[in-house]
């Protein structure tokens, strides 16, 4: 006997994914909780498998959940694309998204391209800008979701991880064992007033190279041995590399990426988007603690 997946269920699965709890995932989807909870249970009974284990006061997917919902996911966006394609259907929505200079890296593209791949009939815009001045962005309704990178996890933040900072300096260089210090990070950056009061408190003799430009100047700089700059850990650079200082620089304290949703119509899109940026940061933050 043939069995046909319901689109909407494999659409719910996806949702409690995301928000990590049924309640969440029913609101999102303007749906009873105890409807969504029919509808895990229905998949339970149709692959003999649990879906959803309890952590915490949430829920989480079971492992053959996390397989099934990757197909699932290509399901509904084939829906998606054929109702598109063949009905004429307009973008149901817009998102907004504005993420810090420092962590559009490969992971958080590919977790864009996979929102866009899953939701085709969203019209999605990107933003690259610093972390307040994203906030200031996000005040002014410009955006509707963003992610930064902040030495405080105020409220209103959703906490996505903590980052540690590392210095980054040249391939093979060593522009880290000169004294005085040379500095390539812009005294604009968040980063610059850390580490220069590490950098005091140690009681190190320091200075800041000449350099003019946006992020990438200075990291171009750092790259040819000519200073040393400040990076998370786990983020990629072309020419760069985590110092291995054996504790001759001073430590550095950690970072929180956070998420903030705006009260907008794409609310729920945002939440949504959420998820897929949780993923990227959680597989980044993994690599960087190995």
């Amino acid at each position: 006997m043939i069995r046909n997946l319901d689109i909407a269920t494999i659409r719910s699965l996806q949702a409690v994914a995301e928000y990590g709890a049924v309640t969440r995932a029913a609101e999102s989807l303007n749906m009873t909780q105890s409807a969504l909870s029919m509808q895990m249970k229905r998949l339970d009974d149709t692959f003999g498998q649990p879906i959803l284990l309890k952590q915490g006061r949430g829920v989480v997917l079971s492992d053959f959940a996390t397989e099934l919902l990757i197909e699932g996911r290509k399901l509904v966006a084939l829906n998606d694309a054929i109702l598109s394609r063949f009905a004429g259907v307009r973008p149901e929505g817009r998102l907004r998204v504005g993420l810090t200079s420092d962590w559009l890296f490969n992971k958080v593209a590919q977790a864009v391209r996979d929102f866009r791949q899953d939701n085709p009939r969203i019209e999605l815009t990107i933003n690259d800008a610093r972390s307040r001045d994203l906030r200031a962005q996000m005040k002014r309704g410009e955006h509707d979701v963003i992610l930064t990178t902040e030495f405080e996890a105020p409220p209103g933040a959703i906490h996505l991880a903590k980052a540690d900072l590392a210095w980054f300096g040249a391939v093979a260089g060593h522009a880290w064992t000169e004294r005085p210090l040379p500095l390539a990070n812009s005294p604009s950056c968040a980063y610059y007033p850390i580490g220069v009061a590490a950098l005091n408190k140690a009681g190190f003799d320091w200075q800041q190279i000449a350099g003019d430009g946006g992020t990438e100047t200075w990291r171009v700089l750092a790259a040819a041995d000519l200073g040393i700059t400040i990076l998370p850990r786990g983020i990629t650079q072309t020419g760069l590399e985590v110092i291995d200082h054996g504790g001759a620089l001073p430590p550095l304290p950690p970072t929180w990426l956070n998420v903030y949703v705006a009260d907008t119509p794409a609310r729920r899109l945002a939440a949504d988007f959420t998820g897929y940026l949780r993923r990227a940061v959680c597989e980044v933050a993994a690599a960087a603690a190995a």
